[in-house]
């Protein structure tokens, strides 16, 4: 494994995919438990019409990525939705939307369906130190933002009636959350993919609160269990020729079928609603 990860574009990608994992395994423990997983989804598919949209247009992806992500999150972030129409309705019809508009645009585009592909599969191999100079960045930003505000992120995501009453501006945190993960999303696809940033999003955190019942240990376990992950679908990936994306989407897969084994055969006894404990264990 040592010699594999000597090669230059395989360091490469490993860091750039490190940087990743670390960041979607935190956000998704906030996308799981808040239940905003299909959020996320409309997030990744939004990022990736937007990049579509460079792509035709002939700008520079990532920027057209991030400013449909931007948008759509000021949109669900600060519109209202009323009863007759709920929110989940909006998020179906926006994913739909976003999806059609992708293969529409993609379509008329010079690169054609090949490069569609590559948007939803990715090719992390092919990262450029640019690129790893962006996701660094992103990494420091996002990190220090949520190390330094890290209780307000928790107290208004998990008991906002009491924070609202306590004095904190809930919404503010919410946008703050929702420009995190859609930074996050739309750096992210344009470097790994949407399988993988959905994938990365979702399974670790997903195992660490399958497994867990202490709230402060979730975050860490996540962040390992979607690094073991990179490192090791990358190297299967390149050992076995395969596409390195739904390699590494193959090994969290695996890390959540052994969660659900342990958790629902008795071998690990975790309450249903981990966000509970959030008062009790910090």
């Amino acid at each position: 494994m040592i010699k594999v990860f000597q090669l230059p574009f395989m360091q490469y990608a490993l860091v750039a995919s490190s940087l990743i994992a670390v960041l979607c395994a935190f956000l998704g423990v906030f996308v799981v438990l808040r239940r905003i997983v299909f959020f996320s989804a409309v997030l990744a598919q939004v990022s990736t019409a937007g990049m579509a949209l460079g792509f035709l247009t002939g700008l520079n992806p990532t920027v057209t990525g991030l400013a449909l992500t931007c948008a759509t999150v000021m949109l669900f972030a600060f519109a209202p939705f009323g009863s007759k129409v709920p929110q989940d309705t909006i998020l179906g019809i926006s994913y739909v939307a976003a999806f059609a508009m992708s293969v529409l645009i993609i379509s008329k585009a010079a690169q054609g369906m090949e490069e569609l592909q590559h948007l939803l599969q990715g090719n992390i191999l092919t990262i450029t130190t640019g690129q790893i100079y962006l996701l660094s960045i992103t990494f420091i930003i996002i990190g220090a933002m949520h190390i330094l505000f890290h209780k307000e992120f928790i107290f208004t995501s998990f008991d906002r009636e009491m924070a609202e009453t306590q004095g904190y501006a809930t919404n503010a945190w919410n946008v703050f959350l929702y420009f995190s993960i859609g930074l996050v999303v739309a750096l992210g696809i344009r470097v790994s993919g949407t399988l993988l940033i959905f994938a990365l999003l979702v399974a670790p955190a997903a195992c660490a609160l399958l497994v867990l019942k202490k709230m402060r240990w979730i975050f860490p376990v996540a962040i390992i269990v979607s690094l073991v992950s990179v490192i090791f679908g990358l190297y299967f990936s390149f050992r076995f020729d395969l596409p390195s994306g739904p390699g590494i989407v193959a090994i969290l897969i695996g890390f959540l079928l052994l969660a659900a084994g342990a958790r629902y055969s008795g071998l690990i006894k975790t309450p249903s609603a981990p966000a509970r404990k959030l008062k009790a264990s910090g």
